[in-house]
């Protein structure tokens, strides 16, 4: 497993440690991803996914280990240099989506209008919709049109297919393809549903009970006659 120098890192995390009274969330957690990459943080519910992107992401802190975000420590100072999608997140559903995306415009000062309007399109997000009426799938493609119209360099992505149709699925991922086409966005998908997402992945890290359970090179895996959902199975089963 080859490594590369921390500053052509994206995300570098050494040594990441979290702990309440009771349990170890994460132990002793190590990892880069490279910048123009697409990596799948994959693992079973409660692994520990969502509670890393907080840390990468500057919105919590560790007991111990350090997270850096393109050469620079994490932190609220990093917010602008990443776009991330949470987990659960409740958009204003008294407005509609044109109104939100107006909203969202004087929000990030990274807002791109045409890229929002080329993705409304792109996702089947209807302007006059009001979001209380939105079904989940399309609140989901709201999510993921608001994520992506920043020109964030590193978009974080956590468990973006819960609770999502097919249709949505398979037009969420299309979405991912065509913003990976350039190689100037970094993509980090935290998720447990792999096979939307198989063919897309340039990386592998498996966490599983707080623990990095291996970091994979796609392509190597394959070459080896694996899949990613193999070698998944292979890990957790």
């Amino acid at each position: 497993m080859s490594s590369l120098p921390e500053l052509k890192a994206a995300v570098q995390c050494q040594n990441l440690t979290l702990r309440t009274r009771k349990k170890t969330i994460l132990d002793d957690v190590s990892f880069h991803i490279p910048q123009g990459s697409i990596t799948g943080l994959l693992g079973p519910n409660g692994a520990g996914k969502s509670t890393l992107l907080r840390l990468i992401t500057g919105l919590a802190t560790p007991d111990s280990g350090s997270v850096k975000i393109f050469g620079d420590p994490a932190g609220v100072e990093r917010l602008g240099q990443l776009s991330l999608l949470p987990d659960r997140s409740s958009l204003p559903g008294w407005l509609t989506v044109g109104r939100w995306l107006h909203f969202a415009e004087g929000i990030y000062p990274d807002w791109d209008n045409v890229k929002a309007e080329q993705l409304m399109g792109q996702l089947s997000v209807k302007r006059e919709s009001r979001i209380s009426t939105l079904s989940r799938g399309e609140e989901a493609r709201l999510q993921l049109l608001t994520c992506l119209s920043r020109k964030a360099p590193l978009v974080i992505l956590d468990e973006p297919f819960t609770g999502v149709d097919l249709i949505s699925r398979e037009e969420i991922a299309s979405t991912v393809v065509g913003e990976m086409a350039d190689g100037e966005r970094t993509f980090l998908i935290a998720t447990h549903d792999i096979r939307e997402m198989e063919l897309l992945f340039d990386r592998l890290i498996l966490i599983g009970d707080g623990r990095i359970q291996g970091i994979e090179d796609v392509e190597q895996l394959r070459q080896s006659g694996h899949s990613v959902e193999s070698r998944y199975r292979e890990v957790f089963a």
